[in-house]
């Protein structure tokens, strides 16, 4: 894959070019040290996938995110310092159309191999997708069958790649006395899906909380898986 990497900090951006130089079927061909000058070079030399950081002087990633979704379109993976800390912007950056998230390798502590496996897994991923983008897929009709004696409406939300700026949307426009549940199943890792509930309920009148198992949807409340 040709793969843009946007990062201010030097030592990031080499640590990164050296992560994907790892495999052989990848090469950096450009890097921009801020988000204006990542949409600039996305249009003059349009990668396979940008990897996107997220706090940079000027344009950050998810403004970035927002301008080449618009003029340039092509896969994002945002990589960042620590999700955790700037989860509400991974998710603003999904919701722009970032496919997913990963931390940065660390340099200096270890194997680089060892410490860019994540990151090399989610590159390996997007290229896939990228690549059956256009494979049709034959609609299951395995488990679609609704029970009309349900005494309770129930909402079922299922989210992916861009989904989470929807469900959010979808979530503040429900009102406190909505009078049915939700289920929600949102593509994202499990390491910051806390996050994404935290930020869900930030704009929904409704609580929202992450399933554990033997949980059973109930009304007023949105679960997600």
């Amino acid at each position: 894959m040709k793969i843009g990497i946007v990062n201010d900090l030097a030592m990031a951006t080499a640590v990164l070019t050296r992560a994907v130089a790892l495999d052989p079927r990848h090469k950096v061909i450009w890097t921009a040290r801020d988000g204006a000058e990542a949409a600039v070079k996305c249009a003059a030399d349009l990668p396979d996938l940008v990897l996107m950081d997220l706090i940079m002087p000027g344009v950050d990633g998810v403004e970035a995110t927002r301008r080449i979704m618009r003029d340039s379109p092509c896969p994002i993976l945002v990589v960042t310092a620590s999700m955790g800390a700037n989860s509400w912007r991974v998710f603003e950056a999904m919701g722009l159309g970032a496919l997913d998230a990963v931390d940065t390798p660390v340099a200096g502590r270890g194997d680089l191999a060892v410490s860019s496996a994540a990151l090399l897994a989610k590159i390996d991923t997007i290229g896939r997708l990228v690549r059956d983008k256009d494979v049709p897929v034959r609609p299951s009709r395995a488990g679609a069958v609704f029970h009309a004696s349900m005494a309770e409406p129930l909402v079922v939300i299922g989210s992916s790649a861009g989904g989470p700026k929807a469900v959010r949307t979808i979530l503040e426009a429900l009102p406190a006395d909505f009078g049915g549940a939700v289920v929600l199943v949102q593509h994202v890792d499990q390491q910051f899906a806390a996050g994404m509930v935290d930020w869900l309920n930030q704009n929904s009148h409704l609580p929202v909380r992450l399933v554990v198992p033997g949980d059973r949807p109930r009304r007023g409340e949105v679960l997600m898986a």
